[in-house]
């Protein structure tokens, strides 16, 4: 039985702004306060999508959260019509306001942790929905994520809700786990990154902490000796690394990475990892470590090169490794030569570079719009077909993004109802689209 990585994608939404909001995140901050572009925003993520479906992947596709979150701003004490409470919002505390409109469930990454079925005593694959609690306008994430999530797999999959416990269990999702596996899926081996612990960094509160991942590969029923833990590097956290896919990339049997990556006391969990992979898998783990002198830390993560999405594509009868980099790795000599050196390594065997300049503007490349599920054939048959990506789908996407979608946004908008009730009602039109079963490819 071969396993096939699917992918989930969630649709941008229509009040996709640069709040600033990002814990540690250096994009995200430097664009904050800056006009957006939603329209763009939303097409550039199904120009992905479309590119990735192309390459014979399963492509899953989930509506925008809805945004402005009224309850949020009720709950923090702003009352009256929704009109009185987003000006009182964006004249007390525009950050509240920016939290309640935030389309940062756009980065699936953060989704969730997933589990195939190969790998755990459950029989079925599992999913924890990520709580997000190292920042309020992520917090807000988890529980529509449990509820698209769960409609996706209607039988056969277990979805959990988010961990509890607030800081001490802070949870970032599959942006912070790592699968290796052999070429048909099985018998993986799972790394869970954190960024808690001595040393601290210095600038940067860590987003990912080693008890949620203690915690999830319990709850997941993992065997204990197929489970790593490494720490992150706190250089990294703090030259804006705040996920680990900032800084090391993995597909089946390769895992790259920053040599600053990971804290110097993962060298013997790494070591543990090779040992552990060849013993399973009966083959090497394939480990590059890429060093600050070919790569400096920072361009690396101007770049977001390890943030480039890895899928295998099939081609002619052959499955292939296919690489996405952010155009920002063209763009940067250093990262163009460092993916074509691996395309000529035949690392990959063919590279796409992909205009994600909205999601890369807030903090997010490639893989950090996608959710990877690796599924059995028998599993991807069970999948919702509402939620697959279709061209019919696509094209009526598309019709909805270019009719209703903004092509400018301040913040200051976010405070006027007009704009708002109509990105609530925009959101709702997608979900509606979503719903509707296509047969069209």
């Amino acid at each position: 039985m071969t396993f096939v990585d699917a992918q989930i994608d969630r649709i941008v939404g229509p009040t996709h702004h640069f709040g600033g909001l990002g814990v540690g995140n250096v994009a995200s901050q430097n664009h904050a306060g800056q006009i957006s572009n939603p329209r763009a925003a939303a097409l550039q993520g199904l120009d992905k999508m479309r590119l990735v479906a192309g390459l014979g992947v399963p492509q899953l596709i989930l509506p925008p959260q809805p945004r402005p979150d009224f309850t949020l701003l009720k709950a923090l004490g702003f009352s009256g019509t929704p009109a009185e409470m987003l000006k009182s919002a964006l004249s007390e505390d525009p950050v509240i306001l920016s939290a309640a409109a935030s389309c940062s469930a756009m980065w699936t990454a953060n989704a969730a942790t997933v589990t195939p079925s190969c790998d755990t005593n459950a029989g079925c694959p599992v999913m924890t929905v990520a709580n997000l609690s190292a920042s309020l306008h992520r917090s807000l994430e988890s529980t529509h994520t449990l509820k698209d999530i769960a409609s996706l797999f209607p039988n056969g999959f277990d979805v959990r809700p988010a961990l509890p416990g607030g800081a001490p269990m802070r949870d970032e999702g599959a942006a912070n786990h790592m699968r290796l596996s052999g070429s048909d899926g099985k018998s993986g081996l799972n790394v869970f990154v954190y960024g808690d612990g001595p040393p601290e960094p210095q600038c940067h509160w860590p987003r990912q902490t080693k008890a949620a991942g203690q915690a999830i590969a319990r709850s997941h029923g993992l065997q204990e000796s197929d489970v790593f833990h490494f720490k992150q590097h706190p250089k990294a956290i703090d030259a804006g690394a705040f996920h680990n896919d900032v800084v090391a990339m993995s597909h089946q049997d390769l895992l790259i990475h920053h040599e600053l990556a990971f804290a110097p006391d993962s060298c013997q969990e790494i070591e543990r990892l090779k040992r552990r992979f060849e013993n399973v898998i009966q083959k090497p783990l394939r480990i590059l470590s890429i060093s600050s002198n070919e790569l400096k830390l920072d361009d690396a993560i101007k770049t977001y090169f390890f943030n480039s999405q890895i899928v295998t594509a099939s081609q002619s009868g052959k499955m292939k490794w296919t690489i996405l980099c952010p155009v920002q790795v063209q763009q940067n000599r250093v990262t163009h030569e460092l993916v074509n050196r691996l395309c000529a390594e035949q690392v990959f065997h063919a590279v796409h570079f992909v205009d994600l300049g909205q999601s890369m503007d807030g903090g997010g490349g490639p893989a950090c719009l996608r959710l990877r599920l690796p599924l059995s054939e028998q599993e991807i048959g069970h999948l919702d077909t509402s939620a697959l990506w279709t061209e019919s789908r696509d094209s009526d996407l598309r019709a909805i993004i270019n009719d209703r979608y903004p092509i400018e946004l301040k913040i200051t908008d976010l405070a006027d109802i007009e704009i708002c009730q109509r990105a609530l009602e925009t959101q709702e039109v997608i979900a509606r689209c979503l719903r509707q079963d296509s047969g069209s490819t």
